[in-house]
């Protein structure tokens, strides 16, 4: 073999596109390589390099077989395919590095039309550089082998003998090639009819997606959308025999009823009399444009056919209300026996908040990580690692009253100049444990927390071009503003409160980060808030409180404490303009980068030099837990300094949790189900409410609900706005949290249901009748999972299958048939759900 070193470059654009497209498909198949079985593998592993081989074949005769003008357009053309084929593997590559899961094009080619999600893929830019240099020069260490290997076949299949060498330098003996030829010609044949066959016999699903191949997925992605398997045109509930006429329901009081498909449910009703008017955005199907149902009007166009649709509760068969249950006895007893004013609220919404972390508890997953790391059970260096890790939340502790359990000396205390937090003994508010996000996608979680509306399962916040079918908290507050306004008369006052019901509702939203990303201004504009501030606010130099040493921590913006002033002039604010205030914060530092200020102090939480490195981001991410925590001390330092805590319902919420490789097979939130995911806190904080431990297997649907419930029976509202919030909290899905859960009603379960993220390919059902739990996948090339929270809380061995037929032979065998029986009923009302939510949301 010579080749003449002015050869190079070609052989090298050859190689560099083998090494591309082979690296990505083996990448593409170890990651679904365990979800088949051996033997199915092995026989269908040819069928999956059927577009490579073809690619490079193209490349080869694009490059070697044209001369003059031609050639240089096949150079052209392929060293094009090269160059993308080499920048999507490393991207996938990188991507794979840094979350354990596999990129998918359509998701990341919308990221990259905005321009904070850019920056968001810049993150990854080191995983991308190594990935790429790793092509480079394996590619270019192989480039003669790989020009020879392909030569050889090329000549030997078109050619049956070759009397010289060619002018690439090949040397070859005519008679031996042309037998050679001959072999090679005959075993190409035979190969490509048997991998053809198997091609051909080979199931649909989850091969084709196994045979995606870079470039050609990338352009796929570009020009379709990804093909759903649940698309229905049959929009009937399921499971029709729990929703037939003996289990309906009529009205009384507030309640509304439930009769799923009776025939006249959809009847025009009186208005309720806080209807009446202009009402404002979020109340549509209340207006005096529409029918004037109870439950909700529709428009009808000329034909008498529905121009929208809209929620009615009367229709829902999902729906479960608790609001005919008395209230948890403790807080009953303190509302009859005390005054709990709330004059204003506060919602905060926590970036990433695990449960596990809020707070820190000893014996978690997490914790026993850590102190494996130790690599020792000298309880002296264990006693030293926990004393470390009980100063990561003590805020945590104190707002849900759990404790730790890892310092023996149980001293919990803030330093001097952190928050007390001292409340009555046995006070303090309600905890609750189980509660689970409705979506992995911050903003459509965010739509549940103040909307109380299930989220749209499309990918990305479609929800910004459409309308809530809910109203959201901050228009029932408009609401109320509205009706002081419009009435002749002050509505009566309650419980001795005069002194707050008169006052108007003033909505703030508060945040150190962008507003841009997702489009969250547009969000929070459609949902009611009045006033936002946002790192495009405090970033200006006109600002307030602008300074030079603006430090911005990650690619989203500023640590939370850039805003702090601006969070004290909202409540000063709101004291001296004498209003009643709903103000939200969303924090931040716990994203990815999971960075924090430079002069910020960062413990190491695991052991050894190696495994500091082996889990660097969970060691981040710890660290800016603890900081969150100091910050969220200094919030309700706030309240306290203005002298309102004791007349403030502070709720803190997770929008969703974080996975990492010490949890899941994929970190991160994107397409990954995993529990650690999904668990997330949700404390309802005021001092003169009973500390309450409760555990409801609910989602956050139920904020909005519990909110209003302890406003109305608090009596924090007149005798107007508590009558139109009575009418309001019978409208929504959720439960409220202050009275017993229900988790089953007349057979029917309480359903809870997840968006994962990016929204539109995969959907966790789960129920609070079970501890079972489904990933059900929206898509072909995702699989069913199937895990039981009772006997695997971590979710460390799931069950998995392509099919839901595979999948619930495994589960009857480990789990019963009841288990297999309720995989059933999960996966028709998860397929029912998806279509509903479009149709509520007047998705197209």
């Amino acid at each position: 073999m010579i080749i003449p070193r002015q050869s190079s470059i070609r052989p090298f654009i050859v190689s560099l596109l083998v090494v591309s497209v082979i690296s990505s498909k083996v990448l593409h198949l170890l990651q679904h390589a365990f979800s088949l079985p051996g033997g199915q593998f092995a026989i269908y592993f040819p069928t999956f390099f059927i577009l490579e081989t073809l690619l490079c074949v193209a490349a080869w005769e694009l490059l070697f077989k044209f001369t003059g003008l031609k050639s240089l357009l096949g150079t052209a053309v392929t060293v094009a395919i090269t160059a993308l084929s080499f920048v999507l593997s490393s991207s996938q590559i990188g991507f794979y590095l840094v979350t354990g899961s596999e990129i998918r094009w359509d998701a990341a080619t919308a990221v990259g039309t905005d321009p904070e999600g850019r920056k968001l893929m810049l993150s990854g830019l080191r995983s991308f550089l190594g990935a790429a240099c790793a092509l480079l020069v394996i590619s270019w260490l192989l480039k003669y082998w790989i020009y020879v290997l392909i030569g050889h076949w090329m000549s030997a299949l078109f050619s049956a003998q070759t009397e010289k060498a060619d002018e690439e330098g090949i040397v070859t003996s005519p008679q031996r090639k042309s037998r050679t030829a001959r072999l090679i010609q005959f075993w190409t044949v035979c190969a490509a009819v048997f991998i053809g066959f198997l091609r051909l016999a080979r199931p649909q699903v989850p091969y084709n997606h196994m045979s995606e191949t870079i470039p050609f997925s990338f352009f796929w992605a570009l020009g379709s959308r990804p093909a759903e398997l649940h698309q229905t045109g049959d929009q009937s509930f399921p499971l029709a025999d729990l929703i037939d006429e003996p289990y309906w329901e009529g009205p009384y009081d507030h309640f509304k009823g439930w009769a799923p498909g009776k025939p006249d449910s959809n009847a025009k009703k009186s208005r309720p009399v806080w209807a009446s008017g202009d009402l404002p955005p979020g109340f549509d199907r209340w207006s005096e444009a529409e029918s004037g149902d109870e439950g909700g009007g529709v428009t009808l166009n000329e034909n008498g056919a529905s121009q929208k649709n809209i929620y009615r509760p009367t229709d829902d068969p999902l729906r479960i209300t608790n609001l005919n249950r008395e209230m948890l006895e403790p807080i009953a007893q303190v509302l009859k026996k005390h005054q709990v004013p709330i004059t204003h609220v506060v919602l905060v919404l926590m970036e990433s908040a695990r449960k596990d972390i809020f707070p820190f508890k000893a014996g978690s997953h997490l914790h026993e990580m850590i102190l494996s790391s130790c690599n020792t059970q000298d309880p002296e260096v264990l006693q030293e690692v926990n004393d470390k890790l009980s100063t990561l939340t003590p805020n945590a502790e104190k707002l849900t009253g759990e404790t730790s359990g890892l310092s023996t000396s149980n001293n919990i205390s803030s330093p001097s100049s952190g928050w007390n937090g001292t409340t009555e003994p046995g006070m303090g508010g309600i905890n609750v444990n189980g509660v689970l996000t409705g979506s992995s996608l911050s903003f459509k979680s965010a739509v549940m927390n103040y909307c109380g509306a299930g989220p749209l399962p499309v990918n990305f916040m479609e929800e910004v071009n459409a309308k809530n079918y809910q109203p959201c908290i901050m228009q029932i507050f408009e609401l109320f503003n509205q009706l002081k306004k419009n009435s002749t008369e002050k509505g009566k006052p309650r419980n001795g409160f005069e002194h707050i019901h008169d006052r108007n509702w003033s909505t703030v939203f508060l945040q150190s980060i962008t507003g841009l990303y997702d489009e969250q201004d547009e969000l929070n504009k459609q949902m009611g808030f009045q006033k936002y501030i946002y790192r495009e606010d405090i970033g200006q130099q006109s600002a307030k409180y602008y300074h030079e040493d603006m430090e911005e921590i990650n690619y989203f913006g500023y640590p939370e404490y850039e805003i702090y002033p601006y969070l004290r002039d909202v409540v000063n604010n709101t004291i001296e303009n004498n209003e009643r205030l709903f103000l939200s914060h969303f924090t931040s530092t716990t994203h990815h980068p999971w960075g924090t200020p430079t002069a910020y102090h960062e413990e190491e939480y695991f052991a050894g030099d190696s495994l500091m490195a082996k889990h660097e981001d969970i060691n981040k991410y710890l660290n800016t837990v603890r900081y969150v925590d100091t910050w969220l001390g200094d919030m309700m330092k706030v309240l306290d300094e203005a002298g309102i805590a004791n007349e403030t319902l502070v709720v803190f919420v997770g929008d969703h949790g974080q996975a990492f490789p010490e949890d899941a097979p994929v970190s991160g939130t994107y397409e990954n189900g995993h529990i650690s995911n999904f668990r997330i806190p949700l404390v309802f904080r005021h001092p003169l409410l009973p500390a309450l431990q409760i555990t409801a297997n609910a989602t956050s649907m139920s904020v909005v609900p519990t909110i209003i419930d302890l406003l109305v029976h608090s009596g924090s509202l007149n005798e107007m706005d508590s009558n139109a919030a009575l009418d309001l909290i019978n409208e929504y899905e959720g439960q409220s949290l202050i009275r017993p859960y229900q988790a089953t009603h007349n057979g029917r379960q309480a359903w809870n249901f997840g968006i994962i993220n990016p929204g539109g390919t995969m959907l966790s059902v789960g129920s609070a009748a079970v501890p079972y739990r489904l990933i059900l996948p929206l898509a072909e090339d995702f699989e069913y999972i199937f895990s039981d929270l009772d006997t695997d809380p971590d979710e460390l061995s799931p069950l998995r299958g392509w099919s839901l037929g595979e999948l619930i032979g495994r589960v009857q065998r480990k789990h019963g048939d009841k288990a297999g029986k309720w995989l059933v009923d999960a996966e028709k009302v998860g397929k029912w759900w998806i279509e509903e939510q479009k149709r509520l949301w007047n998705y197209q």
